[in-house]
């Protein structure tokens, strides 16, 4: 409030001592003032004239700055090369005040301003006049200038008057423009400079021109009015066209700068744009659901950005003048931008509303692409982090875990620990993922305690696994380490008022950094092999471990087989035994004989040798019930790979070990799998063992594996069981009886729960079927104990659409051949 009262006191005296100086010369042109004769009265009035038009038609400046380019310097030459200096005055000061009044300035708010102005053209006239005296040019009403004297000497006296009073005009317009808006002085010397000078010389111009006429006939002063008002249609149209065309380059240029990827640059640029744009005296654009605020004042610099309710008053300025929405009417980011023009009467011109316009769907299309860039920035960020940082715990995950044990530097040498949370699954399961998650995240704080004091790395490897790197160490201090570390993880948990302990186990190797992945699962392997053998070891490290494979730790696990029974769907009765061998591959962990663990077996070596004991051992098991059920089929899963003359051999071997006819064993295949030895797999056949085609409807290659071998059975995949509710299962079903009539093969369908189930399928062709209603897979004993109880299921009628079983396909001894001899040598 201070610097504005300074600044209107300022101009209060500004405007006084232009008062007094045109107050002094007024009274001077009266004292001096002559009477003219009464024919020359017409050249008065046509002067006073001439200053009233040029002060009423005068063009505004643009961004409204409170300047006009007027005619009255122009009126004031001429006048002043035609008329004696005291009727100059005189008709200037009575000239102005006639064009005040007709334009209704003397108003409260503007009798200052219309005050100011008719000092200043007062002041103006008694220059030019002084000037033109110094030259020795003295117009009379009879003689103009040029009569008497050179034509040069006019011709300088009227410039340098020019001259003058351009000056006087610029300084003191800018002076009263600075102290009542508060812009720079220089900022508006500045302003728009070439299209003000170029009017200063074309007035300076027009005035020579006019003088030249005047002096070749003083009876042309009397039309310089309607001259006067031509000529401002000229210079109106001018600098309206010259307007246009300067708006519509500033918006082009600042639609191109608002053109950016940054949010907050997008915002500012606004912000200032509007500002210079429509000459305002601040400028805000608010957007956001956060509501975020970015003011530029008056001279287009940014003076706020933040929250709007923090937002300062502005000093000195009523409401915004212009509210205009941003984004109304498309999807994305909505705002408002606030135009604060000079005045309170201050309106936007129907070109401007279309140039604000503009400028709001550019700002909203700005907004939303720049916020979109920060979102997918954002975005890319959290991806990248999350790509290399785990989220429950804050390590670094596996990836980045390695790339710092690899880039870290130190020692070539590192010592790298693998640590397994053995029973975290089952707390997980016990306590829900969320807590688990919790109970996770404090064990990785209390890891990365363990080793704060040494050059380590700590990161999440696995789903309940933590790897250390330890750099710059001995490698008995790096045991001495984990171990501590690893006994401080055993220690409970405290989460939700429960305790929770879990038991923690580690692998330890050393080794270059550069090879810390593999390190790393080697210290792994090392953890599990300790876990696998009941070691209840802290830290499992020796000196020179070998690489450990899937196979020699299989070979190593123990195994457990159990029974299924596969029955006759129409008679209830047990015509196959299921084999489902298992691997004890850890204290807490069962691998199933299957495909998905022999694909993971590359020695061919190792594969036979557990083919080999899984068929030992599930004839051996066998044995249990084999005397309940003498005919039944053994029904054992192998690899198609293991299908050669090692497994002919040792199939020969085992049947006669175990006393077993060749027809009693099914070697059951999997498609992806295949069969490479077709001439071991003939051979097999043709010594009576029989072949069942598993997981029917899993792959693509069941096809290709049915047009290379012959099978006397085909099981269809568990997903396709009618309990599933899966509508493709039916189609499935059909397609693998169809496939078994044309190529004589029994369907086994895994799945039936209930009676309906089973008559559906005896509907649809199906001959053999397992599931919850013939009895769930057992140990050896129990299913031999189940054998011997009563049969659940006695033999139902046959529905007459149901397509019977083949008798020698019904999981008994082939009667054919070589089987039917095998038969009659005492196997049934």
């Amino acid at each position: 409030m201070d610097a504005l009262r300074r600044k209107s006191v300022a101009l209060a005296l500004f405007t006084a001592t232009l008062v007094v100086m045109a107050l002094v010369g007024l009274g001077w042109a009266l004292f001096h003032l002559s009477e003219p004769a009464q024919h020359q009265v017409i050249y008065v009035l046509t002067g006073a004239s001439l200053i009233a038009v040029g002060a009423i038609f005068s063009a505004p400046l643009p961004a409204r700055i409170p300047m006009r380019i007027t005619l009255t310097p122009t009126a004031c030459l001429v006048c002043a090369s035609a008329l004696p200096a005291p009727w100059v005055i005189v008709c200037v000061a009575v000239g102005a005040s006639a064009a005040k009044v007709l334009t209704r300035y003397p108003r409260s708010a503007s009798v200052h301003k219309a005050v100011h102005n008719i000092s200043k053209d007062i002041v103006a006239a008694m220059l030019a006049a002084a000037v033109m005296s110094l030259y020795d040019v003295r117009p009379t009403f009879d003689r103009a200038v040029g009569v008497d004297l050179p034509i040069q000497r006019c011709l300088f006296a009227i410039a340098s008057a020019a001259l003058v009073i351009w000056l006087l005009d610029e300084l003191a317009t800018t002076t009263a423009v600075c102290l009542s808006t508060g812009r720079k002085f220089k900022a508006m010397l500045r302003y728009m400079w070439q299209m003000r000078l170029i009017v200063g010389v074309t007035e300076a111009v027009i005035s020579g021109v006019a003088a030249t006429l005047i002096s070749l006939d003083k009876r042309a002063f009397i039309i310089l009015p309607v001259a006067m008002l031509v000529l401002h249609g000229v210079l109106s149209l001018r600098l309206k066209l010259r307007e246009e065309r300067r708006v519509w380059e500033k918006l082009a240029a600042l639609i191109d700068a608002l053109t950016t990827r940054e949010f907050d640059e997008v915002l500012r640029t606004a912000a200032r744009g509007a500002v210079d744009l429509f000459g305002a005296r601040a400028a805000e654009v608010e957007v956001g659901a956060s509501r975020r605020l970015v003011r530029a004042d008056g001279d287009a610099l940014v003076v706020y950005d933040g929250a709007a309710s923090g937002a300062p008053r502005l000093e000195g300025v009523g409401p915004p003048s212009i509210v205009q929405e941003v984004g109304a009417e498309v999807a994305g980011v909505h705002g408002v931008l606030r135009i604060y023009l000079q005045g309170p009467r201050d309106v936007l011109t129907p070109r401007e509303r279309s140039t604000m316009r503009a400028l709001a769907s550019a700002i909203s299309t700005s907004v939303d692409i720049a916020f979109a860039y920060q979102r997918l920035s954002e975005e890319s960020a959290g991806h990248a982090l999350a790509a290399t940082q785990d989220a429950v715990t804050g390590l670094s995950n596996r990836m980045a875990f390695t790339r710092r044990v690899v880039e870290a530097e130190g020692t070539d040498s590192c010592h790298l620990i693998a640590i397994g949370l053995e029973n975290f699954k089952f707390i997980s399961e016990a306590i829900g993922r969320d807590r688990a998650d919790s109970v996770l995240a404090k064990l990785a704080q209390r890891l990365e305690r363990s080793f704060r004091e040494h050059q380590a790395a700590v990161g999440r490897i696995g789903d309940h696994e933590f790897g250390v790197a330890v750099w710059a160490s001995s490698e008995a201090k790096a045991y001495q380490r984990a171990c501590w570390a690893v006994s401080n993880l055993r220690r409970e948990v405290q989460d939700g008022g429960q305790s929770v302990a879990v038991r923690a186990s580690a692998g330890m190797v050393s080794g270059p950094r550069a090879d810390a992945e593999e390190l790393l699962k080697l210290a792994e392997r090392r953890m599990r092999r300790s876990v696998q053998q009941g070691r209840d070891l802290l830290v499992a490290t020796t000196e020179q471990p070998g690489p450990l494979t899937l196979g020699a730790e299989l070979r190593n696990s123990r195994m457990s087989i159990s029974f299924r029974p596969i029955v006759d769907l129409a008679s209830g009765a047990t015509v196959l035994a299921q084999a489902l061998p298992r691997w004890l591959y850890s204290p807490y962990e069962v691998l199933s004989a299957d495909e998905y663990v022999y694909q993971l077996i590359d020695d061919q070596e190792v594969l036979d040798a557990l083919t080999e004991t899984t068929l030992t051992r599930s004839l051996a098991a066998a044995q249990t019930w084999r005397a309940k059920l003498s005919h039944a089929g053994l029904v054992i899963p192998v690899p198609g790979r293991s299908v050669n003359a090692k497994l002919v051999q040792a199939v020969g071997n085992l049947l006669g070990k175990f006393d077993a006819p060749p027809a009693t064993l099914v070697l059951a295949i999997a498609p992806s799998e295949g069969i490479q030895d077709l001439d071991a797999y003939r051979g097999l056949r043709r010594s009576g063992v029989r072949f069942m085609l598993q997981e029917f409807g899993s792959g693509d290659r069941s096809l290709e594996l049915l047009s290379a071998a012959e099978f006397d059975f085909v099981s269809v995949h568990a997903a396709y069981a009618l309990d599933g509710g899966w509508s493709t299962a039916r189609s499935t079903i059909r397609a693998a009886v169809d496939l078994g009539r044309d190529l004589d093969m029994s369907v086994v369908v895994p799945g039936v729960v209930d009676e309906q189930h089973r008559r559906e399928l005896l509907q649809l062709g199906c001959s053999l079927g397992a599931g919850p209603l013939f009895g769930d897979e057992t140990f050896p004993s129990e299913f031999r104990d189940n054998i011997s109880r009563q049969r659940r299921f006695e033999p139902v009628a046959v529905d007459v659409h149901a397509v019977r079983l083949r008798r020698h396909r019904a999981g008994g001894i082939t009667q054919t051949g070589g089987a039917r001899r095998a038969g009659r040598a005492g196997a049934g």
